[in-house]
């Protein structure tokens, strides 16, 4: 795609004359970059239809109305890949054990991530992320790490941007109460801070090594926080241009990293917020 320069003077000309009107046309114009450019996915470990056209890893559950045909919203969770688990594309593609710490990396459309990631790309800003677990095929989540804030990381953290943070890898542990499973299905979710309210998800087919035998019992704690989805979009929702802090229910029990410096840090403003759930009925029939 070849974008139009938006100067009809020289850049130092217009910087002269015009601070204020070029900082807004500069952040137009990568937004406008940014939607044309890439989003993320869990590439390592690998995720589920791993082989299939990246536009469909790196689109957000909302779909992506800009590709032809459009793409209307996608099931929860996981765009339905989660269907999946059972067959040949479900086999494991990573072994974690419990008490240790393990480290999922996240990817854009060039298949790769860090230094050769296209920046800008569309960073929305960071935002809030969360990782969870389902030993039930993704009839259950529980959650294990979440990071309020510049997640994922970016270059300028507290400013609207869509430049990453060439170290897109994270980190966290397998609580070590947790039990042993086979095809147990990781998933990151993403809410985007700036941009469209949107809600990304991407998942991966792990074996958990743990305590006692292998069950198909998701363990207790908190379940995911779900926003910006049909039909629950006027209840769960999130205001652009905030990274949200995430309702306890959402968080207690599982470690929670919150950004030194991150954009309009702001508790999560739905009216129920106890509806909006992985448990709530409503997504787990989606």
């Amino acid at each position: 795609m070849t974008f139009v320069s938006p100067f009809t003077v020289t850049q130092s000309e217009f910087l002269d004359q015009n601070p204020l009107k070029f900082n807004m046309t500069w952040k137009l114009f990568l937004f406008m970059l940014g939607s044309a450019s890439c989003h993320l996915f869990v590439g390592y470990p690998p995720p589920l239809r791993w082989h299939q056209d990246i536009t469909l890893l790196i689109m957000p559950l909302n779909g992506d109305p800009n590709a032809y045909p459009p793409i209307g919203q996608q099931s929860f969770p996981c765009k339905g890949f989660h269907a999946d688990i059972d067959g040949p594309e479900g086999d494991p593609v990573a072994s974690w054990t419990v008490g240790q710490d393990v480290t999922f990396s996240l990817f854009d459309s060039t298949n790769t991530t860090g230094a050769t990631m296209h920046s800008p790309g569309a960073a929305h800003s960071g935002g809030s992320c969360q990782v969870a677990l389902s030993y039930d095929k993704g009839r259950t989540w529980v959650v294990v790490q979440t990071w309020e804030g510049d997640c994922p990381r970016t270059q300028t953290p507290g400013t609207i941007t869509n430049f990453y943070d060439m170290d897109q890898n994270y980190t966290f542990s397998i609580p070590k109460d947790f039990p042993t499973g086979h095809r147990v299905i990781f998933a990151w979710v993403w809410i985007n801070a700036t941009g469209n309210r949107e809600y990304y998800m991407s998942c991966s087919s792990v074996d958990i090594s743990g305590s006692g035998p292998v069950t198909t019992t998701t363990p207790a704690g908190p379940p995911l926080l779900v926003a910006n989805l049909d039909p629950m979009k006027q209840e769960c929702y999130t205001k652009e241009g905030t990274s949200v802090i995430y309702p306890q229910k959402y968080a207690v029990g599982a470690p929670v990293y919150r950004a030194a410096v991150a954009l309009g840090l702001e508790p999560f403003p739905g009216p129920n917020p106890d509806a909006c759930g992985s448990d709530s009925l409503t997504f787990v029939n989606c």
